[in-house]
């Protein structure tokens, strides 16, 4: 299970809750950040991800309609404090198109990002007439290496699968890789949540199987999971 907190353990849960053995090797570490917006009052505020919440914590931003990407990121938000809270389906094409739809342009939108992310869609969102401030509210590091446990269980042969939620992630877990650790993949299928992950997971790696699910979202991904342990 390769994805960071908060999200690597209710992950970590629902994978036990199939009958398998979940190992924590999160590959990207988050740190927050302050929000600082000055005298900008957002009509709607805009997450690409569910990382972006742990900033959010001014109770005077949760009556803001919040406009995110995925129904996890919106169980996330409700749990801060969020009262109005709108899941585009999959990716942030999605989500852009649901904002069209929702809100009117000229609005004020606050886009609250990972250092790093958010250019194109800050560019995109102003494209369609949007005042934007973009905000930078947490930062992620790549690992330097798989954890001492998921190196163990590779190198005792007791590893099915890896879970892949990201491309970012994708792209730490195989720089994460020793060369001794590589052929060890030759038997382990690799679970990408979209077509760009398993394409930085292919990168140079041969596993037994990429598996991409069929939708952007965690249940499509434990299904992918379920047909294995069948």
């Amino acid at each position: 299970m390769t994805r960071p907190p908060p999200g690597l353990a209710p992950t970590m849960t629902a994978v036990a809750a199939r009958g398998l053995h979940p190992i924590a090797a999160p590959m990207l570490h988050v740190s927050q950040r302050t929000l600082s917006t000055g005298s900008f009052r957002p009509d709607a505020i805009v997450l690409t991800s569910g990382q972006a919440v742990g900033s959010l914590t001014d109770p005077q931003l949760h009556d803001i309609p919040c406009y995110v990407v995925g129904d996890a990121t919106a169980r996330r938000a409700r749990a801060a404090g969020f009262v109005h809270v709108t899941a585009a389906s999959g990716t942030a094409d999605d989500l852009l198109v649901l904002l069209q739809a929702a809100v009117p342009p000229a609005a004020r939108l606050l886009l609250a990002v990972g250092q790093g992310y958010g250019q194109e869609m800050a560019v995109a969102l102003r494209g369609h007439g949007y005042r934007v401030l973009r905000r930078c509210v947490y930062v992620v590091r790549a690992a330097t290496g798989l954890p001492s446990n998921a190196v163990a269980a590779l190198q005792a042969g007791q590893v099915r699968a890896v879970m892949v939620y990201s491309t970012r992630t994708a792209e730490a877990f195989i720089t994460a890789l020793t060369p001794a650790l590589v052929p060890l993949l030759l038997g382990v299928e690799a679970i990408a949540m979209s077509d760009g992950v398993a394409a930085a997971l292919g990168a140079g790696v041969r596993w037994r199987d990429i598996r991409v699910a069929a939708r952007p979202d965690q249940d499509a991904m434990l299904d992918c999971l379920s047909h294995d342990a069948a």
